[in-house]
């Protein structure tokens, strides 16, 4: 199974392709904004590299978030909009559980932390004990104690709720983690829908609303 796996939901721009579990290429780009403009160019890049046309793709794999709010929906549209093209199967799997799953240690907490708020998402031995949510004061973190590790790049926001636990430095997904995981995961489980842990920021004006206009 060839596997195109696509991040731009934290500050990077990455492209990654999987044959049957081996890696033939991984491309991490950091970048704060410029995703949408750069991604197609890494992934025509990625695939001529790697000796392989786009028809011989069996399977895209994108990230859903949490992270930007506008580099989630980037790398969602051009991962759909080429699996629409090619008739292939489009994976979308969490930042969170990506991040989890790169650290070799059985109890991983990971955390992300965008626009003020932490995210947050935990897992022992390849299950998940906590799916991600947006920390607050009613989350349940009893059961986090320090034999936990910590990664992600909001693991300085989560550290002094578990003080004792070690970090593992992690800011970006690592796309070939996010190829292997979709190569087990079924696409109707994982659907590339975004994963937004926090409501939006936007109001619609009261006197629009008083006008009957909302």
């Amino acid at each position: 199974m060839l596997i195109l796996a696509i991040d731009t939901a934290l500050n990077a721009c990455s492209v990654a392709l999987v044959a049957d579990g081996a890696t033939r290429i991984s491309m991490v780009e950091p970048m704060a904004k410029g995703q949408a403009e750069r991604l197609p160019y890494m992934v025509d890049e990625a695939m001529t590299q790697a000796g392989y046309d786009m028809a011989d793709l069996d399977r895209i794999a994108v990230t859903r978030g949490p992270g930007t709010f506008t580099g989630v929906r980037i790398g969602l549209a051009f991962g759909r909009g080429l699996a629409i093209a090619l008739g292939k199967p489009c994976v979308g799997l969490s930042t969170l559980e990506i991040l989890a799953k790169r650290v070799d240690q059985p109890k991983v907490v990971a955390a992300i932390e965008v626009a003020g708020s932490l995210f947050i998402g935990a897992w022992a031995d390849g299950r998940c004990e906590l799916p991600p949510i947006r920390y607050g004061p009613d989350t349940m973190l009893t059961a986090l104690d320090e034999s936990w590790t910590i990664t992600g790049p909001g693991a300085s926001g989560l550290l002094p709720l578990m003080p004792k636990s070690a970090i593992e430095d992690q800011d970006l997904c690592d796309p070939v983690v996010l190829a292997r995981l979709a190569s087990a995961a079924a696409p109707q489980d994982y659907p590339p829908l975004p994963l937004y842990l926090r409501g939006h920021d936007t109001k619609v004006p009261s006197g629009l609303i008083a006008r009957g206009l909302d």
